[in-house]
């Protein structure tokens, strides 16, 4: 059941993404529920007056992405996985041990039950215990900022569109939620941030309306705020053995406009065409291409997102006309931007 108090962390879900999720039945109850699709996207910065505005009618799409609650999406994959007879629920456990040998992999949980498998599939987060269990280095590193999360009431309607505007200190993003409010996702610079957390309501509302430049009027009203530190990792190796790690188990990146998630998916969405050949459950030589192809396309946007950061935050008077320069570039033309909006639906999945 859902509460009337929208969820806190929020994902941008790309089409991409929901193609996926329509094929594993999912999809169709997420939109009985609650999300909100955007049309559109606008994206400016503080330094220099170029923004760019990007369109789902430039690709020929119904919308470019739909913003869904975090923990409903996790509820609805929970239900459907429930259902499924092929798959066995174990709650309350953790694993404490990972034993491999030639041709099986065993894990024992926190209770003593004993399970072997051909592959064991590690997407147990950012802490990931079977890297820890397995010794897993990772390259990897902060942000050195803070991201603010809220649902908050603005003045003007949200208009279907995701907003992004770069500070010298980090990026604000309003994402439009189902209900007319927006989520923001402030990321600061991390004192900047501990200052912002210990404003009262008032004042951090002020605060809020001020960086986002009130493209909405005023921010009005805010839900309760929460803070989490930034940073990326990417483990060094993704199969040992008979273990192969994804999502954020395997890789971490900046949450600009909550997009992070998708590249999970995407993980997810390439082992399953993996599978629809016919594969055995192990099969090294295959497993080790999607490391490979995963890998690069993952260290790619961690990279891009990392360099969008450094961009946006120059205040160099030459670098910031140079900016704004090839930002004009690309809002003055229909092929740069289709091609923008398409690779971006096609490589954050």
């Amino acid at each position: 059941q859902l509460n009337d108090e929208m969820d806190l962390r929020q994902s941008a879900i790309s089409p991409s993404s929901q193609r996926l999720l329509n094929d594993l039945g999912v999809w169709s109850t997420v939109q009985k529920k609650r999300y909100c699709d955007y049309q559109k996207m606008t994206v400016w910065h503080e330094f220099g007056g170029a923004e760019m505005n990007f369109a789902c009618e430039q690709i020929g799409a119904s919308h470019l992405g739909s913003i869904v609650e975090n923990r409903l999406l996790q509820g609805v994959l929970l239900q459907q996985l429930t259902g499924l007879s092929n798959a066995d629920l174990i709650n309350g456990q953790a694993i404490t041990e990972i034993h491999q040998h030639e041709n099986k992999v065993e894990v024992v949980t926190s209770k003593g039950i004993k399970l072997e498998a051909g592959l064991l599939i590690a997407a147990d987060g950012r802490d990931s215990t079977a890297s820890r269990l397995l010794n897993l280095s990772s390259t990897g590193g902060s942000y050195h900022q803070t991201a603010i999360v809220a649902n908050v009431t603005t003045e003007m309607p949200h208009q279907h569109t995701a907003w992004q505007r770069f500070l010298s200190t980090g990026p604000v993003a309003f994402l439009p939620l189902a209900n007319g409010q927006c989520s923001i996702v402030w990321s600061a610079d991390s004192e900047r941030a501990a200052a912002l957390m210990a404003l009262d309501e008032k004042q951090f509302l002020w605060q809020l309306t001020e960086a986002f430049e009130s493209r909405l009027g005023k921010v009005v009203d805010t839900s309760k705020r929460a803070a989490f530190p930034l940073n990326w990792h990417s483990a060094d190796r993704w199969l040992e053995g008979r273990v192969l790690l994804i999502g954020d188990a395997a890789h971490g990146v900046h949450p600009l406009a909550g997009q992070g998630v998708n590249l999970g998916f995407g993980d997810v969405a390439l082992l399953e065409a993996l599978y629809t050949q016919n594969q055995s459950v192990y099969c090294k030589k295959s497993l080790r291409k999607f490391e490979r192809q995963r890998k690069a396309e993952t260290v790619t946007a961690t990279h891009l997102f990392s360099a969008l950061k450094t961009i946006y935050a120059q205040q160099n008077p030459f670098f910031c006309l140079v900016r704004d320069l090839g930002m004009s570039v690309v809002e003055n033309s229909q092929f740069l931007k289709r091609a923008v909006v398409q690779n971006a639906i096609d490589n954050l999945a």
